[in-house]
């Protein structure tokens, strides 16, 4: 494969995920992916007529990322805020010292449950993860006091932060959704005329504008206790111009200094993607109650979240925003090649195909794979396209079954399905019995494709035929070169 560089992955997936517009000049929604960005992937649509207007703010939007990477990246060594981590004073620039500000700010507002301060604690227990231990928990309750403890002070007439030495400064939880802020701005200055926007880096996003079709802005919130790749959303929202962020309590190995009942997973709805993506951190270390009356307190804020047990709690205004879980996912297009199920038996109630597929482990710094799921009936058309990790069209095309056959003519479809790439494990897809139009397809006979390929590696297909009727069955692949065995189970869910 061919190495591209991260401006012109992003310009690529343009150029081929967009469709020409109609002649009578309609908007239109244009889809851009790119990856990595900020460490995941970033996907930008835009509502427009015209695809130079889309494509002028997709490249402004990469631009402002690219640069406030530069200030705010805690993993780059030579970012403005590795600097000053290193230092005991230094002179920022507006937008870290606005990311600063608003960190303690928020760490005021949540009693500590979102606190900046602790780069010391994060990095201790990434150390010991490496090393394949689990860091001490009073080393962890010494360091988190210590930071918590300290003064740090910012003066706003010469943008000089004071950092304690116990403080290292790690305000991810908030730059990202800074970020993305800032980059619906940019691009919104660089096309002022496009009806609508929305950008999403890693899952926190921001909307503005008109949605495709000319409708509002919707979302879906995943379950957290869903472990698929493209499992449906546990809700469906209606985001209007507003932001939207998700957050999940992983780091058990300091939570415990907080206590209390906390939440599993919390998806937060407000003004800005900076706010949602801090309060939705913060509901994930803070008591039930604390975190629902905080919620409850801030205008233009509505909250979801899930406790250990799945108990689910949400603010006062989080129903209304609420659509049909129930309801066929947003279609960009239609698949030429739908299937008409109507006349066939359907499969019995509560009836699903799981496809567990495997990635195996390569060498340290190899490449993760492209992959391509699919699902053909027994005339080979396209049922369903179930799952594409890896967005670069380029690489995309190299799984050659997948792109010669269906891909190719359906450049939307796979923007559509398309999720970063994944690294060797163990993961799975489920298909629901519907079409990619939404419909139910019956009982029958149907294939299951899987196919992968790795840059500087080799290539791989599978292929699972299955018929699908009253009973339950299994169907086996055996491992390739990119592949691992792969199990299909269809059955209850």
């Amino acid at each position: 494969m061919r190495a591209w560089g991260r401006l012109g992955a992003l310009l690529a997936a343009a150029g081929a995920a967009a469709v020409a517009p109609p002649a009578q000049a309609e908007a239109q929604a244009w889809r851009f992916h790119a990856d990595p960005v900020l460490g995941t992937s970033m996907d930008l649509a835009a509502v427009t007529a015209e695809p130079a207007s889309a494509r002028r703010a997709a490249d402004a939007a990469r631009a402002e990322i690219d640069r406030l990477d530069a200030l705010l990246s805690g993993w780059r060594s030579d970012s403005e805020l590795s600097r000053l981590n290193r230092s005991a004073s230094l002179a920022v620039s507006p937008e870290l010292f606005a990311v600063l500000e608003a960190c303690e700010r928020w760490r005021a507002l949540t009693g500590g449950a979102f606190d900046a301060r602790q780069g010391a604690v994060y990095s201790l227990r990434r150390t010991a993860a490496e090393h394949g231990q689990q860091a001490d928990a009073a080393d962890l309750a010494r360091l988190w006091a210590a930071a918590s403890g300290a003064e740090v002070r910012l003066d706003p007439l010469t943008r000089t932060v004071f950092r304690p030495a116990p403080v290292q400064f790690a305000p991810e939880a908030l730059a990202k959704g800074y970020v993305v802020d800032a980059a619906l701005a940019a691009a919104r200055a660089a096309a002022p005329e496009l009806a609508g926007l929305m950008v999403d880096i890693g899952g926190d996003l921001r909307c503005w504008g008109r949605g495709p079709g000319g409708s509002a802005w919707i979302a879906g919130v995943a379950d957290p206790a869903a472990g698929e790749d493209n499992a449906r959303p546990a809700v469906v929202l209606g985001l209007g111009g507003r932001a939207l962020a998700t957050s999940g309590r992983r780091d058990e190995g300091f939570h415990h200094i907080v206590g209390g009942e906390l939440s599993l997973s919390a998806s937060v709805l407000a003004p800005t993607a900076a706010e949602a993506d801090a309060l939705a951190t913060a509901l994930c270390a803070m008591p039930a109650q604390a975190g629902r009356d905080l919620i409850e307190s801030l205008p233009g804020v509505e909250a979801r979240t899930v406790d250990a047990n799945g108990r689910i709690r949400t603010s006062s205004g989080w129903q209304g925003l609420t659509l049909s879980a129930d309801a066929p996912p947003a279609r960009l297009i239609r698949t030429a090649d739908a299937v008409a199920g109507a006349a066939a038996l359907p499969w019995p109630a509560r009836f699903a195909v799981t496809v567990d597929y495997t990635l195996p482990q390569k060498e340290a710094r190899a490449y993760a794979p492209y992959v391509a799921i699919w699902v053909t009936d027994d005339d080979g058309k396209l049922v369903r396209g179930l799952a594409m990790l890896g967005g670069k069209l380029d690489y995309v095309s190299e799984n050659y079954i997948w792109w010669r056959r269906f891909g190719r003519a359906r450049p939307q479809l796979v923007a559509a399905i398309s999720r970063p790439t994944r690294r060797a494990g163990r993961y799975s897809v489920v298909w629901d019995g519907k079409n990619d139009d939404g419909q139910p397809v019956g009982q029958g006979k149907y294939t299951v494709h899987i196919e992968a390929i790795r840059e500087n590696g080799l290539h791989s297909y599978q292929a699972m035929e299955v018929t699908l009727g009253n009973d339950p069955v299994q169907a086996m692949a055996p491992p390739g070169e990119e592949l691992g065995p792969a199990l299909l189970r269809y059955g209850r869910r």
